[in-house]
């Protein structure tokens, strides 16, 4: 059992300080948006887009973000980001037009995307023998922060504010920006990130860093965090209208606030168990509840419903969570960065693709329900996709990546 002695607690608490910044600025905008829309003349579309554009920028800003990484360092990246993200927010507030609003809204998404990419990389080099729990602790810091800028923005952040949206997000920059001063001056080792031994790929340098598209790993890892990320999404999205459609609309405000406090508590769970991350039965067994959870809220009525909601929430997280954790955990080098970068995109991109056929569908039948089909076809057709290995191994570097999923033991 490893002491308290020899944890590198100073560490630990820096990368949960920076996972904590990733999601804070994204997510303090929805309790806002009927505010800023005020402001700007946003309609109900102008109001999605504006949510959705840093989701979007975090999927597609995964390739740039990796090709910076590999040229500069992982704490510039880091730093870079946070502050590109937590200015990029301020900046929202003083846009003189929705255009350069929603233009400064994709910039923020591409910070976030920059040290979001460079984070496994990071565990990997601060925490090198303790690297699932140094995933598990950066991991819960973005649950924290998600649980923060959701839930305390409308009754901490917001009176704070004499209630103006802007100087709100001005307060919320300020613990960020602390935490890149931190993050600048922490001490820590910073290994190079350097091509792993065994591989051919004929890039060099930067380039090097982006994903290999050919990589089977990329694509099933990438897909199970689609899963993972579009069942979550679609019951949020969609949780309102379908219990309005069954005359259910009175559970609607405990529903969500259950529903959206399982990220956290997912959180804690694999924090509690980090030799999860790098396993098939835990990632398994946490796709499957899932599917099995969206699919009882779709079929079922009442309390089973609403049951079965935070049940998919909660094991959809923890799948999420044991995803993100891979790279660090299975590859070395610009692998990490590589994995990360390229199973981002894929996961991000259909996570956000899937949750509008299923709006499309429901309209085209006039069945609000069916908003989840899409979701849940994909979830049944991806369990497959887990694979047969029980510890999974970077197929590039097979011989030397078996140690580092077990580096906490």
């Amino acid at each position: 059992m490893t002491s308290l002695r020899s944890l590198p607690l100073g560490m630990f608490a820096i990368l949960w300080l920076i996972g904590w910044t990733l999601r804070v600025p994204i997510l303090a905008a929805p309790p806002l948006a009927t505010r800023i829309a005020d402001s700007y003349g946003l309609g109900e579309a102008g109001i999605g887009a504006l949510t959705m554009l840093p989701i979007v920028a975090v999927a597609f800003g995964a390739l740039p973000a990796a090709w910076l990484i590999a040229k500069f360092s992982l704490r510039s990246a880091i730093v870079g980001g946070i502050v590109v993200m937590a200015f990029a927010s301020i900046a929202r507030g003083y846009a003189p037009s929705s255009m350069l609003l929603f233009t400064i809204s994709l910039l923020m998404g591409l910070g976030v995307a920059l040290f979001q990419t460079a984070l496994p990389a990071a565990v990997r080099s601060w925490t090198p023998s303790h690297i699932a729990t140094g995933s598990a602790v950066y991991l819960n810091g973005m649950m924290v922060g998600e649980f923060s800028g959701a839930g305390l923005t409308l009754p901490i952040v917001l009176p704070l504010a004499d209630g103006d949206w802007r100087t709100a997000l001005v307060i919320w920059s300020f613990p960020i920006l602390i935490i890149a001063l931190i993050a600048f001056l922490a001490k820590s080792e910073e290994v190079g990130l350097q091509e792993e031994e065994g591989t051919t790929d004929s890039r060099t340098g930067a380039w090097a860093s982006l994903p290999r598209w050919n990589d089977g790993q990329v694509w099933q890892f990438g897909l199970l965090l689609a899963c993972s990320i579009v069942i979550f999404f679609t019951i949020n999205a969609y949780v309102g209208a379908i219990l309005r459609s069954r005359g259910e609309e009175y559970a609607l405000t405990g529903l969500l606030i259950a529903f959206n406090s399982t990220p956290l508590l997912a959180s804690f769970v694999v924090l509690s168990a980090p030799r999860w991350i790098g396993r098939r039965n835990p990632l398994g067994a946490s796709a499957i509840i899932a599917t099995l959870g969206l699919a009882g809220f779709y079929l079922l009525n009442g309390w089973a419903s609403w049951l079965s909601a935070v049940i998919a929430g909660l094991t959809s997280t923890i799948e999420l969570i044991l995803l993100v954790s891979l790279p660090a955990s299975i590859a070395k080098g610009l692998g990490v960065i590589r994995l990360s970068a390229g199973t981002t995109l894929i996961g991000y991109a259909v996570a956000f693709i899937l949750p509008l056929v299923g709006g499309w569908i429901a309209e085209l039948t006039s069945q609000t329900e069916m908003a989840l089909i899409p979701a849940l076809v994909f979830s049944i057709l991806m369990i497959p996709v887990l694979g047969r290995e029980r510890q999974y191994v970077c197929k590039s570097m097979e011989s030397s990546a078996r140690p580092a999923a077990n580096s906490d033991s």
